[in-house]
């Protein structure tokens, strides 16, 4: 199924519908994926510039990932329903809840687990990977917007807010948005080339070139 629904004519800004993701169901998790992942492949959702990975993970009470490695990415993790519990390597142990950001850094390599911290209430957050190099791992909560020099900026956005990019990919995380003339619900992501206004009443993710600008729009 292609990503692309609807296209601008002067190709600024790209739809992507959330009914179009790739689903991957496992014990307990349900990921819908923006790009390539996993038995699922489309030589045209590979990737965004650096970012190649979107995902949108619920996971019923007590489920998650096991052990697992990761190498060479950084990885952006926000909750937006529930608690997170992370593990790694080093026998670090965070609880993450709804609207905070954990960065992992994966460098040279680690391992992590990821599991919903609560055995009653559902977990949901989105998952960001970007490429990174293979230096010393690191990571922690972090503050948004989370600005990874030379990579790109992580931010949230609510309406009314301008957004003056080279290129970013926004993702809707709640409620309903108006982007460069497009209405999207939760689920939906647009492909920027261009500055644009975001407006309505939803929130949504950004991924951003390093030298984004997000500003409320001037009041005549």
């Amino acid at each position: 199924m292609a990503i692309f629904r609807r296209r601008r004519s002067e190709d600024t800004a790209v739809f992507h519908a959330g009914g179009d993701r790739f689903e991957t169901v496992a014990d307990g998790i349900t990921t819908r994926h923006c790009f390539s992942a996993g038995a699922h492949y489309d030589p045209e959702r590979v990737g965004f510039g650096p970012l190649t990975g979107l995902d949108e993970h619920l996971v019923e009470p007590g489920a998650g990932f096991e052990w697992h490695p990761h190498r060479g990415v950084e990885i952006l993790s926000w909750v937006l329903d529930g608690v997170l519990r992370h593990e790694d390597g080093s026998g670090t142990v965070l609880e993450v809840g709804p609207g905070e950001l954990l960065h992992q850094s994966a460098g040279a390599g680690i391992r992590h687990r990821e599991t919903n911290a609560s055995g009653t209430a559902p977990l949901r957050f989105v998952q960001v990977t970007v490429l990174g190099d293979a230096g010393v791992p690191h990571g922690g909560r972090a503050a948004v917007p989370l600005l990874l020099p030379g990579l790109g900026l992580f931010a949230t956005l609510a309406a009314p807010t301008i957004l003056e990019v080279s290129s970013a990919w926004v993702f809707v995380t709640a409620g309903s948005v108006n982007l460069t003339g497009m209405n999207l619900v939760a689920g939906d992501s647009v492909a920027l080339t261009a500055t644009t206004q975001l407006s309505g009443a939803g929130e949504a993710l950004v991924w951003a070139s390093p030298r984004a600008q997000l500003s409320p729009p001037t009041v005549p």
